[in-house]
């Protein structure tokens, strides 16, 4: 089931998918629909830009689904499409900690697993891009240099932005702590990227999202759909609709209406759209949490940058509103999981997560790497502590802690 919008600028579609079958399906839909947007030299360079923001597993709405990566992967390759790389740059409390974020999420081993490159984009050369404010950031010279650009962001409220979709997902072009930059003054300089670089095409991961206190800290909503577009602007006011935000709500969209890439005609027609989700909306910062950005406080930030690796400093930034993000750097050491049959029910959850389409009677039992991606998704759904791990979850402790009960429930 599927509804499309034509504007004068682009197109947005919107389809319902929830299991991994209907991911599947809507995915090379989309691709069909969208096919003579598609490069017809077989080695044409396909850059895939999801949104990695961080290392909270996708599944509690942060981070793009490895559902929509695989069967996006799978579609390109079909179509003779074989020079493609996965490519973001994650946030700067990552970069600077040079926490492996692909290898967190198991973006490696899905790379690996269809032949594919992974490239961070944090580490990567670039070339400077005049925004606002006197930022003048170095935008990844991968992206620049890509024949085909596909973005893929998910559905988020935003401390700052209000909302984090197509836009806002195209921070992660720029290289390492340069991001910083573009906080002179975010709400311009998200629209001043998408000015400069341009996706191809763009399919939102409206699977799972995050709200209230997002982009990194927020509630877990299942909101079951994809989106594809030719154009951020218009997907992005469409999502608007979609999930109740007003326009005027999200400042890089009012920026974008003032900048004439959103027209009235634009702005009446979504009006129409029925909200498929009623978003509950990013707190207001703290004070303390917008000093802590302060531009002119950036050498105090420094100057306290020891004390601030301290977990115990961590939490209690966290405990006073001042962070969402925070990280602890020993990797998970899961190598294995194995299923007790004796526990396990009927629901078959574990079956509709499972990103390269294993029966449920094969998850916990085909667990070599030409089976399985290491992903976890089936044990974070699984609600009857059917499937037994292997290592120490390390990183993933605090995430269980905070996400586990409320996956299990999606």
């Amino acid at each position: 089931m599927s509804d499309s919008y034509q504007f004068s600028t682009g197109r947005v579609d919107v389809h319902r998918a929830w299991t991994s079958a209907e991911i599947k399906g809507t995915v090379e839909q989309i691709l069909e629909d969208f096919s003579d947007r598609l490069p017809t030299d077989p080695e044409a360079r396909i850059l895939i830009k999801p949104n990695l923001n961080n290392d909270l597993v996708a599944l509690v709405g942060n981070c793009v689904d490895l559902r929509v990566m695989c069967s996006l992967v799978e579609g390109l390759l079909n179509r003779g499409l074989r020079n493609i790389a996965i490519a973001d740059g994650s946030n700067v409390g990552i970069d600077k900690r040079d926490i492996d974020t692909m290898r967190r999420l198991r973006v490696d081993k899905l790379a690996a697993r269809y032949g594919i490159e992974i490239i961070n984009l944090n580490r990567e050369s670039g070339t400077h891009i005049a925004l606002h404010s006197g930022a003048l950031p170095e935008v990844a010279n991968e992206v620049l240099h890509a024949d085909f650009l596909i973005s893929i962001p998910k559905i988020k409220t935003h401390a700052e932005a209000g909302l984090s979709c197509a836009m806002k997902n195209w921070v992660g072009i720029v290289c390492g702590q340069q991001k910083r930059e573009v906080h002179y003054d975010l709400q311009k300089n998200i629209l001043a990227l998408n000015e400069a670089v341009l996706p191809d095409l763009i399919i939102v991961d409206g699977l799972i999202g995050m709200e209230g206190n997002g982009p990194g800290d927020g509630e877990v909503f299942r909101f079951g759909h994809l989106i594809a577009s030719d154009n951020a602007f218009v997907n992005d006011l469409v999502v608007c609709s979609l999930v109740d935000m007003p326009l005027e709500e999200v400042p890089y969209l009012v920026h974008a209406r003032e900048a004439g890439h959103l027209l009235d005609e634009h702005v009446d027609a979504v009006k129409s759209i029925e909200a498929r989700h009623h978003i509950q909306k990013a707190p207001a910062r703290s004070r303390l949490a917008e000093l802590s950005e302060a531009r002119s406080l950036r050498w105090l930030k420094r100057a306290v940058q020891p004390a601030l690796r301290s977990p115990k400093v961590l939490e209690v930034a966290y405990d006073f509103g001042i962070i969402q993000d925070v990280y602890f750097m020993e990797d998970d050491t899961v190598t294995d999981l194995r299923k007790n049959a004796e526990l396990c029910g009927e629901c078959r959850k574990c079956e509709d997560f499972c990103p390269t389409h294993l029966k449920a009677e094969e998850i916990g039992v085909k667990t070599g790497e030409e089976d399985c991606i290491q992903c976890l998704y089936c044990w974070w759904v699984c609600p009857d502590d059917a499937l037994l791990l292997e290592g120490d979850l390390n990183h993933l402790s605090r995430q269980v802690e905070r996400y586990k009960k409320d996956v299990e429930k999606l």
